[in-house]
């Protein structure tokens, strides 16, 4: 122990003698090798002169007993010879593998362990009745740092840390928290305590390859001074990085400011707890100065000296507590008194308020700072319930000495393709790439609200060619070589393993493209016969004899257009009246209103078929002849002809898995003009019978080849295209919301695609000509079955009404008059006398011809009545009679 230590110590001495109170022994373990023992040590020293000077009435005396301790055996060897002693508690386990160690000593000989240095959440006072931490837990320092991240947008940060229980202790709380935020822990560095310069220079290099820029530094300060400086050489303090470093090493920045230190230090931003700046501490520290040796003549006291001071403050007040309230007791139960009332322990001291909730020291605010010149300038103060707020104008200056806050840096890789108008990768120049997926990317970025820089990196070997599959490509994203992946990237659930996609920007489906060829069974003489299906034909030639019948039935008894004449000449009536109405030849008059009606809904369906014949018919002659080769995969399939797809495409694997195409019989492809040039070949010479691609890509090649090729068969549905990202990133989250705000802007979606692709090509696949059926004029047969069997139903409702029999007269059944209905029905429509004379002998006797003439004048009574009651002159029933 230094000569200064001696001093103080036997200046305590003489000073609690000559006061005559009660000696209670207290052992004091540090490490006077490094800063934090130094200054403990003379802090611990002050606080007891100081204490004693204010408070000489006291009946009690703390005597400190010193030991020097730098390792765990060290310390345990330090504890035993104290219980020796007759200590009636330990301060000042320095590290947490010393503190863990007395924690247990403390436990079995029930003595108090008080701590100011370690603050590492396993270690907590409410597992271990013995522990006191005269400081704060690592834990409350997790939201601050959160809340520095957040204010920043930062969304992947890399955190390096000791390989220690404290360097672990924080980095799982604060995942999850970060994590609440949308934001992740990535690349986890742990620097084991033994590492020398090269093994952390190694870790630094790796991370400066991987292109990571926003760092979290959690450390104690031999490890984070010696990763701050060969990050200085390693060029990791220039523009667009960041360095955050937490309360283990950004409490010791004061005393270790000097000038081999500072230019390692310029722009990191630290956080530890708040002390206010009062009167006590201001003349603390100058007494302090006063008192360092020479050694140490350019040190400040830091957080844990301060700590330590207001340790035996509180120390001493228990203490004295204990000796008032019990004068005679045992060693132990002095032990338990002691433990009791120092956590019971309340004052104002130089640090700020000091009481202990559940064992150890409870502050809800922090200082943020970043370190700029030979000095450290304030931030903002973090308080839990407000966040962070500003203190100065001043915004840090970060490293490379800029204002403007560091990036987070995105290594993309983009894929070498044969559709440059989907990814155009600029070799030579990969930030100058283009195409429509690079496009969509860039104006994704433009609104998010997060910082992005990033870099196109094409997936090219040294040949300046493809360098895999996509799938390979996606890999890479694993071997973290690429942090994103953008291009046309189809996602499906096999990629899904690999990487996570965003939402979709542009859907996508698989279909077939073929050749076409010319259609030779259009060049025959039953030409004629193929606008229509056989099905329309049926109905139609159906519909012209029913129709013609019911014309016919209407107008036979009052038109002698329709009545006259043998049977067989009244059926050919019936042909020639319907069919005639095609080319609108007909000629013979209509006397009927209903058969009048029916007619022009006839002439209207029949208008309506002609047309639609005659334009089907044009379109077969004149169009050209050109027909797909292949209609169906299966018969592809299964003749086992040769089909392509695009080189490094997932179709490779969909017509393996899902239309169980050979693999042996496929090929891959890697522009439109390879496209072309398998297609024309043909099966019978190497080619294939067809490729296998998304719509997008075919419509790209049939705008550039748009006569020749078709796109046919059935589409299967895929996820579309999206950008891939590391499993679990935050980033998918925000670049989704990005693109649907890019896509729902269809301004913007327009003029993407007006870029890239003819706005004046076809959109949709064309379609062959194909025969008219019966479906497509449903509505029209509707109309004129309705309207025919309507006026047949009012024509035979007039008939019945009009010769039913007078039932005042007749007391025949119903039955028999239906009968006698029918037969009259039958009698007036179908039995002509016209008909009748076509049929006898042109010789006849002179009865006969009586009973002949007889029976024409009956007949043309009927006939001549029937017209005159239709045209409403006399009532047929009176004109029978008159006869």
């Amino acid at each position: 122990m230094g000569g200064p230590c001696i001093v103080w110590l036997l200046w305590a001495m003489v000073f609690v003698i000559s006061a005559g109170g009660e000696f209670v022994k207290v052992g004091v373990v540090l490490d006077p090798s490094t800063t934090v023992g130094k200054l403990s040590n003379l802090s611990i020293q002050m606080a007891l002169s100081d204490f004693y000077s204010e408070n000489f009435k006291y009946k009690t005396r703390i005597s400190f007993i010193f030991k020097d301790a730098g390792d765990v055996v060290e310390v345990a060897s330090a504890a035993t010879v104290l219980l020796r002693d007759g200590v009636e508690a330990i301060i000042g386990p320095q590290t947490t593998e010393q503190a863990m160690y007395l924690t247990e000593f403390g436990r079995k000989y029930e003595i108090p362990i008080i701590s100011f240095t370690v603050t590492t959440p396993s270690l907590s006072p409410k597992q271990n009745p013995y522990f006191i931490r005269a400081a704060q837990n690592d834990l409350a320092q997790v939201q601050a740092v959160n809340a520095i991240i957040q204010m920043y947008g930062w969304r992947e940060i890399v955190p390096i840390y000791e390989d220690t229980e404290y360097g672990r202790g924080i980095i799982t709380n604060l995942a999850d928290a970060l994590q609440q935020n949308g934001t992740r822990l990535v690349r986890r560095t742990m620097i084991p305590l033994s590492a020398s310069e090269t093994e952390i220079l190694k870790e630094l290099k790796r991370l400066k390859d991987m292109h990571e820029t926003i760092f979290l530094l959690h450390t104690s300060g031999c490890v984070g001074r010696m990763v701050l400086s060969l990050a200085k050489k390693e060029g990791m303090f220039s523009e667009g990085y960041a360095w955050i470093v937490t309360n283990g090493l950004s409490s010791l920045i004061d005393p270790i400011l000097v000038s081999k230190d500072l230019d390692s230090m310029q722009g990191i931003v630290g956080i530890r707890p708040y002390i206010p700046i009062t009167q006590k501490l201001q003349n603390f520290q100058a007494k302090f100065k006063q008192r360092l040796p020479l050694s140490l003549s350019s040190t400040s006291p830091n957080l844990f000296a301060v700590q330590a001071y207001d340790t035996v403050w509180a120390l001493a007040m228990a203490v004295e507590k204990m000796n008032y309230s019990t004068t005679h007791t045992g060693t132990a139960t002095r032990k338990k008194l002691i433990l009791h009332e120092i956590k019971n322990t309340k004052f104002e001291g130089i640090s700020g308020n000091f009481s202990l909730v559940d064992g150890e020291l409870k502050r809800s605010t922090f200082e943020v700072f970043y370190v700029v010149g030979e000095k450290e300038k304030i931030i903002g103060l973090y308080c839990h319930k407000k966040g962070v707020y500003e203190k100065s104008i001043s915004k840090p200056i970060w490293p490379g000495d800029t204002v403007d806050p560091p990036r987070i840096n995105l290594t993309i890789g983009i894929p070498l393709k044969g559709f440059p108008e989907f990814v155009n990768a600029n070799i030579i120049d990969p930030q100058k790439s283009s195409g429509f997926c690079i496009d969509i990317f860039n104006s994704a970025v433009e609104v998010l609200d997060i910082p992005i820089r990033h870099t196109f990196v094409p997936f090219v070997d040294q040949n300046g060619k493809s360098n895999g599959s996509y799938d390979v490509l996606l890999r890479q994203i694993d071997m973290q070589k690429f942090d994103v992946i953008v291009g046309d990237i189809t996602i499906v659930a096999n990629r899904t393993e690999l990487v996570d996609f965003t939402l979709p920007y542009s859907e996508s489906r698989v279909s077939m493209l073929v050749s076409e060829r010319n259609d030779k069974k259009d060049e025959n003489m039953w030409i004629f016969l193929r606008p229509f299906e056989w099905n329309l034909w049926l109905v139609s030639f159906i519909s012209f004899l029913f129709t013609g019948f019911v014309v016919w039935l209407l107008e036979c008894r009052v038109n002698t257009d329709f009545g006259a004449g043998p049977p067989q000449q009244q059926i050919g009536l019936i042909f020639w009246f319907s069919f005639s109405t095609l080319v609108f030849a007909h000629r013979e008059r209509i006397l009927n209103n209903l058969s009048r009606f029916l007619l022009i809904i006839w002439v209207f369906v029949v208008l309506i078929l002609t047309q639609s014949y005659t334009a089907n018919l044009s379109s077969m002659l004149t169009a050209q002849r050109l027909r797909p080769s292949f209609l169906d995969a299966n018969e592809i399939r299964e003749k086992g002809y040769f089909v392509g797809y695009q080189n490094g495409s997932f179709v490779k694997s969909f017509l393996i898995t899902q239309l169980q195409f050979e693999e042996t019989n496929l090929k891959a492809y890697g522009s439109p003009d390879e496209f072309k040039e398998a297609l024309n070949r043909g099966i019978k010479d190497g080619g294939v019978a067809a490729i296998f691609d998304e719509i997008p890509y075919i419509k790209v090649f049939l705008r550039k080849y748009p006569s020749g090729y078709r796109m046919v068969g059935p589409t299967y549905p895929t996820g579309g295209l999206g950008f891939a990202f590391p499993k679990g990133s935050p980033l998918v989250a925000y670049f989704s919301r990005a693109i649907l705000n890019v896509t729902e802007d269809k301004d913007k979606m327009r003029a993407i695609e007006s870029k890239y692709f003819s706005s004046d090509s076809e959109d949709t696949p064309r379609t062959p000509d194909s025969a008219l059926n019966v479906y497509r004029f449903g509505g029209l047969f509707i109309i004129t079955a309705v309207a025919t069997w309507s006026a047949l139903l009012i024509y035979l409702t007039q008939f019945l009404l009009t010769h039913w029999p007078d039932s005042s007269n007749d007391q025949s059944p119903f039955a028999s008059k239906m009968f006698e209905m029918v037969k009259l029905f039958y009698r007036k429509h179908f039995v002509h006398p016209s008909s009748l004379q076509s049929s006898q002998s042109r010789v006849y006797s002179v009865s006969e011809m009586a009973e002949d003439k007889t029976m024409q004048i009956e007949n043309d009574d009927d006939n001549s009545t029937e017209e005159a009651n239709i045209l409403g002159v006399v009532n047929e029933d009176q004109a029978e009679d008159d006869a």
